[in-house]
């Protein structure tokens, strides 16, 4: 079984438990106790991503720059010891700024539950390290069936709490527990690479740079990718970041398949990048945007055809103003097949994203601001959509002069357009037989399997011309 799908079964399964607790949450806790909790889990990721300085991908790109493995083991342990230290140094500014926090996002919870916020940000960022640091070791099975076994157990213990207390206190002690129990169980799995005696501690000056830079742009992109949350948050109520959270409901499988095909490129394209093969690196960017058009455009257009079923189907009628706004922010995930971040960084543009992400931020600022005011909470869903265009667009032209291409010598568009229309034609016709009908979860959950499943099967005789398991295979 290759890497990519090891690695969309774990995320499969991590985030549909996450969906699911999700959903309880939103539909058993009142609207404020559910916006307080979504904002912990806010504050708490962003902290952890910021402080673990894009280390995780560090590992995956330096793993490909050598062939010797003591070399590759050094990489591993010294780079696990660099993000224990700065998530402690993300862990103590975070209780010192737990009171500013509780003041500003209107959520007393930050000053409550700081230790106990503490210790998930720490073992919640390792696990994205571990996750990593399996895919250049091969270790994906052991850690896909060891975290998705504890997450599952968590996930049936907090929505048991959930649905007897509806008590957000012992919803974080379990997640905290839980979260400490899989930080130990790779820990334990990779020891070996982390007592390997190796002369330098820390990561080097050339990696620190790596590091930096890359971290930097985590700073910027995190910030960016939330802005929409964080000012909702500020200035409007915990009611509404509650119907902006509800409204920029992600699919799982969006995320999956994106995160799946990046965490696979990252090394090969670093390989590629290091001995100047730039042809394999636009065919394999082409291929995994073949992939990402096949699998992702049909999931983005049913959400928008039937997003008002969904949402209510889902989350309940107290959430119907959210509707709107999570169309709004589907439209954004038509851009998701051409992956940037980690590919930027393998073919050394970390600097030029850098710069593009602090621009795209300051615009986001200013547009969420004077949207927000205007229109509230789907102001901030359209200033969020518009940019993700804008910035990808630019990106694109910094792409092509490294590469010496074109964008349509390397984006699969018959593909793209085909898989956009044939999704719309077939939804259209689905939503004008069966409007009215689908006023349940079970059902709207049995259309999308049956909707998606046609679409495969569609694509897979249209672009290969062929429908086996062997070419679902090799589409995953």
């Amino acid at each position: 079984m290759n890497k990519t799908i090891y690695l969309t079964l774990q995320n499969s399964i991590r985030q549909i438990l996450a969906m699911i607790l999700f959903i309880v949450l939103a539909r058993y806790l009142t609207v404020e106790d559910f916006g307080k909790y979504q904002q912990l889990l806010l504050i708490v990721g962003m902290f952890g991503i910021v402080f673990s300085m894009g280390i995780p991908v560090a590992i995956s790109y330096f793993h490909g720059q050598t062939n010797k493995y003591r070399e590759k083991v050094s990489i591993y342990k010294r780079f696990f010891l660099t993000q224990l230290l700065l998530v402690f140094i993300g862990i103590v500014i975070f209780n010192i700024s737990s009171s500013f926090l509780a003041t500003i996002f209107k959520n007393n919870y930050f000053e409550i539950y700081a230790i106990v916020l503490s210790v998930i940000m720490i073992t919640t960022t390792s696990v994205e390290l571990f996750r990593n640091l399996a895919t250049v070791t091969n270790n994906l099975k052991h850690f896909m069936v060891s975290t998705s076994v504890v997450q599952l157990v968590s996930i049936i213990i907090s929505i048991a709490i959930t649905l007897y207390t509806q008590n957000i206190y012992y919803l974080l002690i379990v997640t905290a527990i839980f979260n400490t129990l899989i930080f130990l169980v790779l820990v334990k799995k990779n020891l070996k690479y982390f007592l390997y005696d190796s002369p330098k501690k820390l990561i080097n000056k050339t990696e620190s740079k790596y590091v930096i830079a890359m971290g930097s742009v985590a700073l910027v992109q995190v910030f960016n990718g939330y802005i929409d949350q964080i000012m909702v948050s500020i200035m409007l109520t915990v009611e509404d970041y509650s119907n902006l959270k509800i409204g920029a409901f992600q699919i799982p499988f969006i995320g999956i398949i994106t995160g799946s095909l990046l965490t696979v490129m990252i090394p090969i394209m670093s390989k590629y990048y290091k001995n100047k093969e730039y042809e394999n690196i636009i065919d394999m960017w082409k291929l995994s945007m073949e992939k990402a058009s096949i699998l992702l455009v049909p999931i983005v257009i049913f959400c928008l055809v039937f997003a008002s079923e969904l949402i209510i189907s889902f989350f309940g009628d107290k959430y119907q103003s959210a509707v709107i706004v999570f169309q709004a922010y589907m439209i954004q995930w038509l851009r998701a097949v051409v992956i940037f971040g980690g590919v930027m960084g393998a073919i050394g543009l970390q600097n030029e994203l850098f710069k593009n992400t602090i621009l795209i931020t300051i615009l986001n600022v200013i547009l969420n601001y004077f949207l927000i005011l205007k229109f509230g909470v789907i102001g901030a869903a359209i200033a969020t959509t518009f940019l993700n265009y804008f910035g990808a667009l630019l990106l694109i032209r910094k792409i092509n002069k490294r590469l010496n291409s074109n964008f349509f010598s390397y984006f699969p568009y018959k593909i793209y357009f085909i898989s956009l229309f044939l999704s719309i034609f077939i939804c259209g016709v689905l939503y004008l037989i069966l409007d009215g009908y689908l006023n349940n979860i079970y059902l709207i959950i049995l259309l999308a399997i049956f909707f998606y499943a046609i679409m495969i099967i569609l694509q897979l005789k249209i672009f290969y011309k062929e429908v086996s398991y062997k070419k679902l295979r090799e589409l995953l």
